[in-house]
């Protein structure tokens, strides 16, 4: 049988690129801009509000590394566009969810609603692990800085217009509802299902069906915790350093939008999306320039760089007193992270056997998602006991300062083997 030649690669990655912002544009306006809203305000469950995304992060932590192992053998095709279709159910079920009356019902919405967040956590670990993957199989090492930052440029771009597109979805589709009802969101979940849909027809069609090995790699590892095992024996402190990260990320994530609103006086969702569309402009200018400094200047410099810049960002957020304060922080927070956690995902791959790709970067996305999940569990259980959010983000803060000295000590400088 003759294989179609592989489309050139700025071509396959722009297709990258666009999967990746469809994709997290769907993630962001469900977990991040409709959902906590959703929860406290229009089904009046705000406890539900802080745990909703432990399942989530924790689920996709778990399967993460397996499902990039499967698709090792099987190809990424199948896993990406399997999993953007979990999506679309997620928020299908989820914009049907109504008021519940009585404890039993209360009780029985809880349990839905941390299921559907389970199976949507399920279906990003078939997704994400698989997008970078694809790219370490198709770009030359000396580019995969670059490549995955123009990838997760894509992600962070979406994170920041996001919550505009969700508030505006909300306040045009949605006015006819306020905002105790649940109906008032169904927009943003269905737009949401909408980008999911659009990710499954492109993934099918640019992902490889089946991975071709390469000579002397013919064998595929095996679906166990072999690669997982690899990745903590070869990098176990720098692994423990991105869970740590990602544990600030969670303590904050469900609670950001609502606190921000309410902080500085925003008077409807649209309006404080507004302000995050400088960022995502900026972010999309400066990502390609940033690639380029992190394959040129070296990733432990990126990591690094990346990180503290994160950490400044968000002492920034709690002590800037105005709205404006809200759009430069956010732009820092978001060129650290294009430079940083690329970065990451590249000085992971380096270290990966070429049959194991998949699986590496998945125990990254595994080692994020546990951290994340933390995070978020540690959030609910604060806020339980009376902790202000603002106390959390100085924890948030906090640990993220101590991840960049941490990265001065654990971040080494690598030299590529040929």
């Amino acid at each position: 049988m003759i294989r179609k030649p592989h489309p050139p690669e700025w071509l396959f990655l722009l297709a990258l690129c666009a999967v990746s912002a469809l994709a997290e544009l769907g993630f962001v306006i469900v977990n991040i801009s409709a959902l906590p809203y959703f929860l406290k305000f229009g089904i009046q469950l705000p406890s539900l509000a802080a745990l909703a995304l432990v399942p989530y992060y924790l689920v996709e932590a778990l399967a993460g590394s397996p499902m990039g192992a499967l698709a090792d053998r099987v190809g990424r095709r199948r896993l990406m566009v399997t999993g953007a279709c979990v999506s679309i159910a997620t928020c299908l079920a989820t914009s049907q969810v109504r008021v519940p009356h009585g404890a039993a019902a209360v009780l029985g919405i809880t349990a839905l609603v941390l299921l559907l967040r389970a199976l949507d956590g399920f279906g990003a670990a078939m997704l994400w692990p698989n997008v970078y993957a694809a790219a370490a199989d198709r770009v030359a090492p000396e580019r995969q800085a670059q490549a995955n930052t123009l990838i997760t440029m894509a992600y962070m771009a979406m994170i920041a217009i996001g919550p505009k597109v969700g508030g505006w979805l909300n306040d045009r589709f949605g006015v006819a509802y306020r905002l105790d009802q649940p109906e008032h969101y169904a927009p943003s979940f269905l737009f949401a299902a909408g980008c999911f849909a659009a990710t499954a027809i492109l993934s099918y069609f640019i992902a490889p069906r089946r991975n071709t090995p390469t000579p002397g790699h013919e064998e595929h590892a095996p679906i166990n915790k072999t690669a997982l095992l690899r990745a903590f024996h070869t990098a176990p402190w720098l692994l423990g350093l991105i869970g740590m990260i990602f544990v600030a990320i969670g303590l904050i994530g469900t609670q950001a939008k609502i606190y921000l609103m309410a902080r500085f006086g925003f008077t409807s969702e649209e309006s404080f999306g507004n302000l995050f569309l400088a960022p995502a402009v900026l972010i999309g200018i400066v990502a390609a320039p940033l690639g380029r400094l992190s394959d040129k200047w070296g990733k432990t410099r990126a990591i690094r760089l990346g990180t503290a810049l994160c950490a400044a960002s968000i002492w920034g957020l709690l002590y800037s007193p105005y709205q404006s304060g809200v759009a430069l922080f956010g732009s820092i927070l978001g060129s650290g992270f294009v430079l940083a956690f690329p970065a990451y995902m590249a000085y992971i791959a380096e270290m990966a056997p070429e049959n194991e790709k998949g699986a590496m970067i998945g125990s990254v996305r595994m080692v994020q998602g546990v951290g994340a999940g933390l995070g978020a569990l540690l959030s609910a259980l604060l806020l339980a006991q009376g902790t202000s959010v603002h106390s959390l983000f100085l924890v948030a803060a906090s640990i993220l300062t101590l991840g960049f000295f941490l990265s001065l000590v654990v971040v080494k400088v690598r030299k590529l083997t040929s």
